[in-house]
Order: structure tokens, then C-alpha cells, then sequence
């Protein structure tokens, strides 16, 4: 690790200003300039003034130029941020039964209005990170000057940055590759980063987060490049204290199906272990079609070791560790910028105002643990050295492939194959991702739930009884914002048992007993409700996470869901007839319900024994808390309900409210998810109740995500 001098003047770029005309000099003059050294001055030779003159004028005219570029990129409109997923994702958010686009669209309009009322004036955010190109668009000249800029924000500790803040598996020639793909199809290169608070970007702005640093660095680069990519979308579709599971089982509804580039965030919680990252790591490459290159803001060992094989084993195309500032600076200089009182104006430009957090003081999220304004800069640095060295790789690969728009234009990362073909096609479209043995002890839970997170064995021929591990096609309801997938929420599923009048739209309203006597209702903790009034009244500070679920008491009555099957093919016994075949073990595996993960007191309702769960016309006799994934501060979230043998599909057409009535067509095409609504479509009906002693005072009973697994 490399320590930063105490005393460094400020460089011009990203967060310094020049203190001499000395500092004025463009970029290349003073990476190349030798001052002090000669002993004749250039003004003792007429050529050299010659020379000099002509200098002077092209570094001129690349000072405007490049105070042009920096306009239009202050100027330029962020592609997309976390609300809404990215461009080209359009929704309705007036549709009843769309809550998360509701919510949103809520939440802008109460943050709005509580600004009106309480003349609140919303804080302006740092201005977009600004990069000083030369006059000639060309890709390495670009590519030259992220990197040199980059030296001249970190100073001394710049090559110890590169060292120790950034460890690279697989090939960067597949992250290439990715940008390729999106060049040929025309469409933004999409990175979608998950985790918690940290990513988010609590106590500062949400566009100051390391995602959006990541994205003003490297959009200007991908359009001056021959690769001409109109844009990057990036999505910080983080939530505030929230564990990889059960975020994990959806990511489509929080990341997209077109993420290039996805991350998680374990640099503060979820222990030292590694098993719930290779579950992580196996659903994403299975969930979405790009296979896409996976980010961990995290140095732990055990963690990235797993990365490493996964990569070495052309199982996962690319990924990258990525530390803080504790993983990667010199602890000595780290102390130094921590100091209360200490002066940083001598440090490099990257390392001044380190102490200062984004947002006004008075705004909430200024935890110690959370990385401050700077931080979130240095992180973003960071990764940019690697995706610029991606876009020089993409180049080099462009001039050898004239046809490249051709070649690339279907490209996807293609795992290295652990069957025979003939053994591989036997499989159902949605087993298309197959692992090995996993390298880590899972969790321990019912072999049911280690399946769905880690994979169903399927025998190898007779070669010593050898298995691999088939992910199969999951399914997932939440209302937890961020999100991009706007129409697969919790109400899409319920038949009937919703209080009636509290939707997503009036979410910041406080909830009234008498709508919890009258259903089921969308709501959210006490807590979270609090945080969010904080937040508005700092203008909002762009965030948009929110953990919207449904809450019931006993008096709420029961709950009716209808879980669709989904996919494209169902891997069934071929011994039976499907046409007719009602068995819902032909078609669910399995069944997980989680509430939100939240402070809730030791008295509240516990999923696996205050819940009574009906499933396909079984009473539910036994269910288990699922150990591992989904836990948060030591509560269990996620529980196992299962299918029972005997229970039965309900086709649309057949499906009943719980008091026997039949459903309107409008419910039918929202439980379909389309106008094309058919009612031989098969799905399995789960009815839930509270049951006991439950209140909302103790903690009612609280459903967050609705998990099948398709047979």
C-alpha cells in the first residue's frame, strides 16, 4: 500500500483549482515538461518561440475545447437514474395494481408538495464529474486522459490504488465484448448496481453515489470512442439495510433483463462467509439472459476466491472485488483525513474535503459507516480504470472484425458446458444454467430450499454416480422499490382480502385500524415512514428505495393469492398426461413467502408459526425458517412453505375470491399480466391468514416477496 504525502498542492481537474499560472498547463505539457532541468531558457532560441507559439495556440484551442465538452456534459441528462430503471422502460403508473410506479410517482409529488408547504428549498447536488479531453475525439487519446486524470486526483497513492483497490477475474476482453454487443444492437450499455445503504449513498445525494461517479466518467469515453454507444444506463437499484437474499430471487423486477453489468455490496454485512454469495452468483447467471458481469464491493477473501474459481472454471465470463478506502489506503493517511480538524487543502484534489458528506447536516444517513462524498468518488475511480481498459480492449477487437456489428450482434457469454450435448438437451429451457458442486457448505435448510438456491442434481451419465446442478425457472412478487420490472408487484397476485382504498398511491399515509380490520394492507414500518419524511424534507435527496409490503392482523381475514406459471417450457414427468394432470407438484416445486427485513420487535408476527398458509387446497401442517439467506440482524426473514403432495392447480378460469364469488374479467387480465387472458392458463392458488395473539402494536404480520419455482 502506498501513503499519500502530507503536503501535495491541489492539481487541477476533478475537485482542485490551479494556484499559479505554472498549474495552468494543459494535461500532456505537464506529464511531459521538464522545468528546472534546462539551463537554457526557450526564449534564448527564435525556433523554440516559434515552436512554443504554435503550442501555446493548440493547447488554446483544447482548452476551449474541452471547456465545450465539459458544458455539454454538465448539461447532459443522466440516461437514467434509479427510479425509474433506465430509458426506454415506460409504464403507466395510474394502473391500480402497478404499486411500484405508484409509488414513485407518489413519492415525487409528496416530496414536492412538503417542499411547497414546509418552503423547503432541496439542496443542489455537486456538479457532474467533468473530464478534461483533448481536441481529438480519439479512443486511446480519451482513454489516456482518464487515466492520467486519474493520477493527478490521487497523487502519490494513485499506484497503490491500483494495486490494492481493484482485483480483476475472468477476461476483460467478455467486459469488451458486452459493450460491443450493445454498440452492434444500438441500445445504452446497462449497469445495474445492488446492496444496501452504502450504494445507495446515504448522507450524500443519490446521484454522488459510485455508480453515477462510474457512469460521468465513462459515458463520455464510450461516445468518443468508434464504438459511438449513445449512452450508459446505470441503475442504483440499492435499499437501505437489506440482505443479497431475498433480493436475489428477483432480480429481474430490480435490476432488468438487459443488465450488462450487476454488483452487490458486502463490505459491512452478512459475515465473513462466501456459500449466500455463490448462491447470488448462480441465480444471477441464471435469471438474466446476459449472463451479466458481476461487481463485489468487497475485499473479503473467501468471497472474491469464489469469483475466481467461478471465472477460472468458465462458469462466469468476468467480475471484480472492488475495496473502500479502509481496504486500499495507507492506514496512516486514512487516520490523517479522518482527523477532526485536519486540513486536507494540501492533498491531491481526490483525497480534499474528505470528511464532507453530500447532503445538508441536517439531512439523516450521516453514519460513520457510510462513505462520504469523496469516498463515493474514489470508489468510482476505481472502477473506471477497468471498464476504460475495456473500451481500449473493444477497440483492438473492432479494427480486427470489420463485420463486428454482425458478429457481436447475438453475442452472450456462453458458460463452458459440464454435460455431454445429448445429456444438455435433455434439459427443460428452464434449466439452462448448470453449476458444479458448490465450493462452500450451503446454509442449513430442507433439501427442498438448498435446491432452489444452489441447484437440483442431475446425474452424468454412470461417471461414479457424478452430479451437476440445474437452476430452475423462479418467480417473484415484491413491491420493495427500486425497481425496473413495474408490473410484477405483490397486488398483480392477490385474487381477493386487499383492504379496499389503501394502495401504493396514498403509501405515506399513516394506516388506520379500521383498514387493517377491513384486509390486507400495503404498507410500510413505522421506521421507514419516519426516514422517508426525513429525507423529503431535504428535498429527497434523489432516493427512491422504499420497502413496500403487505401487513395483516387476525381481523384482517384471509389473503388469496394466484401464482401464475411462468416460463418457457415445464420440465414435467413424462409418464403422465399434462393436459388434464391438476397435481401441483407436476408444476410448482416449491414455495418461499419473506417478510421485510426491518427492526421488528421479538413479539411480532413470526412467518414460519402466526401464519396459517393454505396451498392448492392443503393446509400447510409444517413450515421452516430458511437458515442463511434472508437473514437480517439476526431474524429470519424467508420461510419455507412448500407445495403439498396433494395439493391441485387452479386454471384462471376457475379461480374464486375466498367468500366463493366469481373475479371480474379486469381481475383476471391482472392476474394473467396481459389482456390476452385465457382461462385454461394454470396457476396455484395460496390462501394466508394471521392467526394468535398477532397486533400491529406487537408487529403484524408482514409479506414482502412471494417466491415459486416452477417444476
Amino acid at each position: 500500500m502506498r501513503r499519500g504525502p502530507p503536503h501535495v498542492p491541489p492539481l487541477i481537474g476533478l475537485g482542485g483549482s490551479p494556484k499559479t499560472t505554472k498549474d495552468l498547463k494543459s494535461p500532456v505539457s505537464r506529464l511531459t515538461s521538464n522545468n528546472g532541468n534546462n539551463k537554457r531558457s526557450y526564449s534564448e532560441s527564435p525556433f523554440m518561440v516559434y515552436i512554443v507559439t504554435l503550442v501555446l495556440v493548440a493547447c488554446s484551442i483544447g482548452l476551449l475545447s474541452s471547456f465545450y465538452l465539459t458544458a455539454q456534459l454538465d448539461q447532459h441528462d443522466i440516461t437514467a437514474v434509479a427510479a425509474t430503471g433506465g430509458a426506454g422502460n415506460h409504464h403507466d403508473p395510474t394502473t391500480v395494481h402497478n404499486a411500484a410506479a405508484a409509488a414513485a410517482a407518489v413519492a415525487v409529488q409528496s416530496q414536492q408538495e412538503t417542499r411547497k408547504k414546509k418552503n423547503v428549498i432541496p439542496p443542489k447536488a455537486a456538479t457532474p464529474t467533468a473530464i478534461p479531453f483533448t481536441t481529438t475525439p480519439s479512443l486511446f487519446t480519451t482513454v489516456a486522459a482518464v487515466r492520467a486524470e486519474f493520477d493527478r486526483r490521487y497523487g502519490a497513492s494513485a499506484e497503490g490504488m491500483k494495486q490494492d483497490g481493484l482485483q480483476q477475474f475472468g477476461s476483460v476482453t467478455d467486459t469488451a465484448k458486452r459493450m460491443i454487443t450493445a454498440a452492434a444492437n444500438r441500445r445504452p450499455f446497462v449497469m445495474a448496481f445492488a446492496g444496501y445503504s452504502v450504494t445507495v449513498g446515504r448522507g450524500n445525494h443519490l446521484e454522488q453515489s459510485f455508480p453515477f461517479v462510474l457512469q460521468r466518467i465513462l459515458e463520455p469515453v464510450l461516445k468518443h470512442s468508434t464504438l459511438q454507444i449513445p449512452s450508459i444506463t446505470t441503475r442504483n437499484a440499492a435499499i437501505g439495510g437489506i440482505p443479497s437474499f431475498p433480493y436475489g430471487f428477483c432480480f429481474e423486477h430490480f435490476l432488468g433483463r438487459d443488465a450488462d453489468v450487476i454488483s452487490w455490496d458486502y463490505s459491512m454485512n452478512e459475515g465473513q462467509g462466501a456459500a449466500v454469495l455463490e448462491s447470488y452468483l448462480r441465480q444471477s447467471q441464471h435469471q438474466l439472459p446476459n449472463r451479466p458481469m458481476l461487481i463485489l464491493l468487497d475485499t473479503n477473501k473467501r468471497r472474491c476466491k469464489t469469483l475466481q474459481t467461478y471465472t477460472n472454471q468458465g462458469l462466469l465470463a468476468d467480475a471484480l472485488c472492488v475495496g473502500m478506502a479502509k481496504n486500499v489506503l495507507d492506514q496512516e493517511l486514512l487516520d490523517q483525513l479522518n482527523e477532526s480538524g485536519y486540513d486536507d487543502s494540501q492533498q491531491p484534489a481526490g483525497l480534499q474535503h474528505w470528511q464532507e458528506f453530500g447532503a445538508p447536516p441536517q439531512c439523516p444517513g450521516r453514519g460513520s459507516w457510510h462513505p462520504k462524498r469523496m469516498e463515493h468518488e474514489f470508489i468510482g475511480w476505481i472502477m473506471a480504470l477497468y471498464f476504460v481498459q475495456a473500451v481500449e480492449e473493444a477497440q483492438h477487437i473492432l479494427l480486427s472484425d470489420p463485420n463486428w456489428q454482425l458478429t457481436y450482434q447475438d453475442w452472450t457469454f456462453q458458460p463452458r458446458s459440464l454435460m455431454p450435448p445429448s445429456e444438455a438437451a435433455a434439459l427443460s429451457m428452464n434449466e439452462t444454467a448448470v453449476f458444479p458442486e458448490t465450493l462452500h457448505d450451503p446454509p442449513e435448510n430442507d433439501l427442498a430450499v438448498t435446491e432452489l438456491l444452489y441447484g437440483h442434481a442431475v446425474p452424468i451419465g454412470d461417471r461414479n454416480n457424478k452430479s451437476v446442478y440445474a437452476m430452475k425457472q423462479l418467480s417473484c412478487r415484491t413491491n420493495f422499490m427500486p425497481a425496473v420490472d413495474l408490473d410484477k408487484v405483490l397486488p398483480s397476485v392477490v385474487v381477493s382480502g386487499l383492504a379496499p382504498g389503501v394502495t401504493a398511491e396514498n403509501i405515506m399515509e399513516v394506516r388506520s385500524d379500521a383498514a387493517y380490520r377491513s384486509g390486507w394492507v400495503l404498507d410500510v414500518s413505522k421506521v421507514e415512514r419516519e426516514t422517508k419524511v426525513k429525507v423529503e424534507r431535504c428535498g429527497g435527496l434523489g432516493y427512491v428505495d422504499m420497502k413496500i409490503a403487505l401487513y395483516g392482523v387476525p381481523e384482517s381475514g384471509p389473503l388469496r393469492l394466484w401464482l401464475p406459471l411462468e416460463g418457457d417450457r415445464m420440465d414435467h414427468h413424462q409418464e403422465h398426461d399434462h393436459g388434464d394432470d391438476l397435481t401441483a407438484k407436476h408444476w410448482f416445486d416449491e414455495l418461499i413467502i419473506c417478510e421485510a427485513n426491518e427492526k421488528r420487535p421479538p413479539a411480532a408476527c413470526q412467518l414460519d408459526s402466526d401464519l396459517e398458509y393454505t396451498v392448492g387446497g392443503v393446509v400447510v401442517e409444517s413450515t421452516k425458517m430458511i437458515a442463511g439467506a434472508g437473514e437480517y440482524l439476526k431474524r429470519k426473514t424467508c420461510v419455507h412453505v412448500g407445495v403439498p403432495a396433494d395439493a391441485q392447480i387452479t386454471k384462471l378460469g376457475n379461480v374464486q375470491a375466498t367468500d366463493g364469488s366469481a373475479i371480474s374479467r379486469e381481475t383476471r387480465i391482472r392476474l394473467a399480466g396481459s389482456d390476452d387472458a385465457h382461462d385454461d392458463q394454470v396457476g396455484l392458488v395460496v390462501d394466508v391468514k394471521a392467526r394468535g395473539k398477532i397486533s400491529r402494536d406487537k408487529g403484524a404480520c408482514c409479506l414482502s416477496h412471494i417466491v415459486w419455482e416452477q417444476h
